[in-house]
């Protein structure tokens, strides 16, 4: 009989947290979403991107923020549910029949060490490689884009080149209907001190093909070659344009060379797909890489790439160590929660788990800035030291862990 009720107690624990944890995940996430609204819709815009496309760019931002978010929600969760069994007498009932605080604390480590394996999972491994996701889909978007036709009034950014085409509303409608751009503008670098502007009155692009080549077909095309490199100070401008206001000294004036212009009824030119979009494979930047690639390279640990990347891997064991860490503070606030402290306890606790988040960062950037065991030892360390201070103070505590405190209605 006792058996059974212990399991049911521990059943409808679980229950009542991963309701909550749920909650309080959805709530925390619908903020961070919102806050980085403009941040994905400026890349949206900028890419064309569809309503397909967008909803899958939150979905990829949403984990960004999971291992924190997480911690957190497990705290309140345990929180809120300690404290009702607490005051419902659920509690008193259950140490009266002879469980201790040990098996109430075995139940919130049970809940940790699953948060800690969800974050660790999701911010390692998942979460690298939702930004890799993130950047196919507005490559691929972009990509869209530029086959159908470039959107009026907007500047796409190329490698050595910049597009761009008036806003007209007829050029929307046929570019729309035939995929074609009206009235194409490019700036294109050539070299250094010389550029080149082409302006065409259609352009068209067909491709890839299978060895991934595009094909670029513009009509009315017209090319004009400018130079702005200067001719040396030390030249003189010739004895003739001497006057007698004018130093012998004085450098030449630049002069108005004639460029040719070139000119084409159509043009077709062949080029690949990394001369029109380039996209640097996964792994180029450090935010891609999951847990099990940082641990598997080698690197100067000098070097500012390896430092980022001995980071990223501390802070994702740090978080995950909150995790553990957040149903402790949960039970410890729960026993120094009464009528003076009720509305303090909960926000002092999240304020006691923010803190600990910004100690460990500045922790593994002053004491292990690029030392990989140096990233795992110092968050553990950190968090054993507290674990057993929490632990401690439950222990101590747990008779107001049991005794109701708040007045009942």
């Amino acid at each position: 009989m006792y058996g059974a009720f212990t399991h049911l107690y521990a059943r409808g624990f679980f229950a009542s947290v991963m309701l909550q944890v749920l909650a309080v995940m959805g709530l925390v996430e619908a903020i961070f979403l919102a806050e980085r609204f403009p941040i994905v819709f400026r890349d949206v815009i900028k890419n064309d991107a569809d309503l397909l496309d967008t909803s899958l760019i939150f979905a990829c931002t949403s984990t960004q923020i999971f291992d924190l978010a997480l911690a957190i929600s497990v705290l309140m969760a345990v929180y809120w549910t300690t404290l009702r069994m607490r005051e419902n007498r659920e509690l008193l009932v259950l140490f009266t029949a002879g469980t201790g605080p040990y098996r109430l604390i075995a139940l919130t480590l049970a809940i940790a060490l699953a948060a800690q394996i969800g974050s660790l999972m999701v911010s390692s491994v998942i979460d690298p490689a939702s930004r890799y996701v993130q950047r196919v889909i507005l490559f691929d978007a972009e990509f869209r884009a530029l086959r159908g036709g470039i959107s009026t009034g907007q500047f796409y950014y190329l490698p050595n080149r910049v597009a761009f085409a008036p806003a007209q509303s007829a050029a929307g409608r046929d570019r729309a209907s035939s995929g074609q751009t009206k009235n194409l503008f490019v700036y294109e670098e050539v070299e250094p001190g010389t550029f080149r502007v082409i302006t065409a009155d259609r352009a068209h692009l067909d491709g890839p093909d299978s060895s991934g080549n595009l094909l670029l077909k513009l009509g009315g095309f017209t090319a004009r070659k400018f130079s702005d490199i200067q001719p040396p100070a030390s030249t003189a401008l010739p004895p003739a344009q001497v006057d007698a206001t004018t130093c012998a000294d004085c450098p030449k004036q630049p002069e108005s060379v004639s460029r040719p212009v070139l000119r084409a009824s159509n043009v077709a030119k062949t080029m690949t797909i990394e001369e029109l979009l380039p996209f640097p494979p996964r792994g180029s930047e450090a935010a891609e890489m999951t847990i099990f690639d940082l641990l598997g390279t080698k690197a100067d640990p000098t070097s500012a790439r390896r430092q980022e990347e001995v980071h990223l891997l501390g802070g994702w064991l740090a978080r995950s160590f909150l995790c553990l860490l957040a149903p402790l503070i949960a039970l410890a606030s729960v026993c120094l929660t009464s009528r003076a402290t009720n509305y303090l306890a909960l926000p002092l606790a999240c304020m006691a788990l923010m803190s600990l988040n910004v100690t460990s960062e500045w922790l593994l950037r002053t004491i292990a800035p690029s030392d990989p065991l140096g990233a795992v030892t110092v968050p553990a360390a950190l968090t054993a030291v507290f674990t057993a201070l929490l632990l401690a103070l439950i222990v101590r505590k747990q008779g107001e862990l049991v005794r109701p405190q708040l007045a009942r209605s």
